[in-house]
C-alpha cells in the first residue's frame, strides 16, 4: 500500500495495482487537465487538475461505502466478501470516472464529435488502453480468492457508472449513486477542492458530519444510499454550498467568458473543428497542447490572441441568478437590440444550469433512484429529502444567468442602450 499526500484529504491510500492505473499514460495525462478550464484567468490559485481530484473521490467513495454499510448493516446487511469486492469496484469507477475529459474539461465539449460526450470518450480508454488489462489483474485477484461471479472487468465498470445495469444487480444501482446521484462522492470532492485551490469557502461543508451520516435504506428489498435523520442539516449545508460554487465561481461572469472564447478557439486550432474520436489520437489533447497551438496561431486567430494575452470582453447585460417568465423575455428582447446594433463585437451566453457539468439538486420523488432518502429509524420515517427540507425545495429551480458581452471599443454604447431599455425617458431628455 503506498500513501500519496493530498491537498484536501491528507493521505489517500493507493493499492499496489491501482498504482498500475495510476501511472499509465492514459491517467498521468490527467495531471494536464485543469479541473475548472480557465478559472485561473478569474481565481489564480485554481490550477488544480483532474488528476487530484480522481485519487480524491477515490479516497472518498472509499470512507462513504464503508460508512453507509456500516450504519445500514441492520437495514441490509452484506457478506464481507461482496463489501470487500463492491469497495474495490467503487475504487475503479471513482479512479477512471474522468479519464475522457477533454482540454479544459467540460469548457471544451462544444467541439466534441457529433453525439458524442466524455464519458464515451472514458469508456473507450477504459476499454481500449491499458487500462483494461491492469482493471482485469485487479479482478483475477478476486475471482481467484471468491470465485468467477467475483471478477472485475473493464466492462463492469463501465457498466455500472453509465448505468447500463437494469436486469443484472439490483445492487449494482447503490453503487451507482455513490459517483452519480443527489449525494455523491464527486460533488463531495469537487466542492472542497475548488474552494480550496480558488480561496474561497462557498464549496465548504462538513464533509466529517456528511460522511456518518450515511446509510442503507433496505425497505424495499434492495439497497438504497440513504441519510440518518440528524443528517438533515449537513445535507443542507453540502446542498447550498454547491448553489454558492454555481453562482459565485462555476458561472462567474469572466470564467464563463472564457469558455465561449476556448470553444471559438479550438474550432480554429483542431482538424475539422472538432476533438478526434480516435482513442490514440483524442489521448495526444491536452490543456498544455491547446495553449502552445494558440500561441502559434495568435497573430492570425484574435481568439487564440484573447486567451494568451487574457483580452477580456466587459459583460454589459446579465439577468439575475433565477431567469424566468418576465426577466427572461427582458433579456431576449435585449440580446435581439444588441445583436441587430452590435453584432460582429458581441458574445452571447445562454447556459442554464441543467447544460453545466455541476448539477443543482432536483426535487425529487422518493421513487426516483437519484433521490436521497432521509431515515428516521426511531420515528420509522422514511421520505424523500426534498420532502422534508424547506432549503432544498427552495433551491429546486434552474439556475440560469445570462449574460451579453461586448467588445472594449463598444462596450459602453452597448451599456448606453442597456440603460436606455430600462429607462426610455432618459433617452428622451437628452
Amino acid at each position: 500500500m503506498e500513501r500519496y499526500r493530498d491537498p484536501v484529504h491528507g493521505f489517500i491510500e493507493v493499492r499496489p495495482l491501482e498504482k498500475k492505473i495510476i501511472d499509465s499514460a492514459p491517467f498521468q495525462r490527467l495531471r494536464h487537465i485543469k479541473q475548472l478550464a480557465m478559472t485561473n484567468l478569474v481565481f489564480h490559485g485554481a490550477e488544480h487538475t483532474r488528476f487530484g481530484h480522481s485519487l480524491g473521490v477515490m479516497h472518498l467513495v472509499t470512507k462513504a461505502f464503508r460508512m453507509a454499510v456500516e450504519n445500514g448493516s441492520e437495514e441490509y446487511p452484506f457478506s464481507s466478501a461482496k463489501k470487500e469486492w463492491y469497495e474495490q469496484i467503487l475504487r475503479l469507477i471513482a479512479l477512471t470516472h474522468d479519464l475522457g475529459h477533454a482540454p479544459f474539461s467540460h469548457a471544451s465539449e462544444s467541439v466534441f464529435p457529433d453525439g458524442v460526450e466524455h464519458e464515451d470518450f472514458t469508456e473507450k480508454i477504459v476499454k481500449q488502453t491499458s487500462i483494461a488489462e491492469h482493471i482485469s489483474n485487479i479482478g483475477n485477484e478476486f475471482k481467484e480468492q471468491y470465485g468467477e461471479a467475483y471478477a472485475i472487468t473493464s466492462e463492469l465498470i463501465c457498466d455500472i457508472y453509465r448505468g447500463r445495469i437494469s436486469g443484472i444487480n439490483s445492487e449494482f444501482t447503490f453503487l451507482k449513486s455513490f459517483m452519480d446521484g443527489e449525494l455523491d462522492c464527486d460533488k463531495m470532492d469537487y466542492l472542497l477542492r475548488d474552494s480550496l485551490y480558488c480561496g474561497v469557502n462557498y464549496g465548504k461543508y462538513d464533509l466529517d458530519r456528511l460522511l456518518a451520516s450515511l446509510t442503507i435504506d433496505g425497505k424495499d428489498g434492495f439497497p438504497r444510499l440513504a441519510i440518518d435523520y440528524g443528517g438533515l442539516k449537513v445535507f443542507e449545508e453540502f446542498v447550498l454550498a454547491r448553489y454558492f460554487m454555481f453562482t459565485e465561481v462555476y458561472f462567474h461572469r469572466t470564467r464563463r467568458y472564457f469558455d465561449i472564447v476556448l470553444g471559438k478557439a479550438l474550432q480554429q486550432i483542431l482538424p475539422n473543428g472538432k476533438y478526434p474520436k480516435k482513442i490514440s489520437s483524442y489521448l495526444k489533447w491536452d490543456d498544455v497542447r491547446v495553449l502552445q497551438e494558440c500561441r502559434k496561431k495568435m497573430s492570425k486567430d484574435e481568439y487564440c490572441r484573447y486567451i494568451v494575452e487574457r483580452y477580456v470582453y466587459p459583460c454589459v447585460y446579465e439577468t439575475s441568478a433565477h431567469a424566468v417568465g418576465d426577466s427572461l423575455e427582458l433579456y431576449k428582447g435585449m440580446k435581439g437590440l444588441l445583436h441587430k446594433d452590435f453584432e460582429k463585437n458581441l458574445f452571447i451566453e445562454d447556459t442554464s444550469a441543467d447544460k453545466m457539468p455541476h448539477k443543482i439538486p432536483v426535487q425529487s420523488s422518493i421513487e426516483d433512484e437519484k433521490a436521497v432518502v432521509l431515515l428516521n429509524k426511531r420515528m420509522g420515517k422514511r421520505v424523500s429529502i426534498s420532502d422534508e427540507s424547506h432549503i432544498i425545495r427552495a433551491l429546486a429551480n434552474k439556475i440560469g444567468i445570462r449574460r451579453l458581452y461586448a467588445h472594449p471599443d463598444i462596450a459602453e454604447q452597448a451599456r448606453t442602450v442597456v440603460r436606455n431599455w430600462y429607462n426610455p425617458h432618459e433617452e428622451e431628455a437628452q
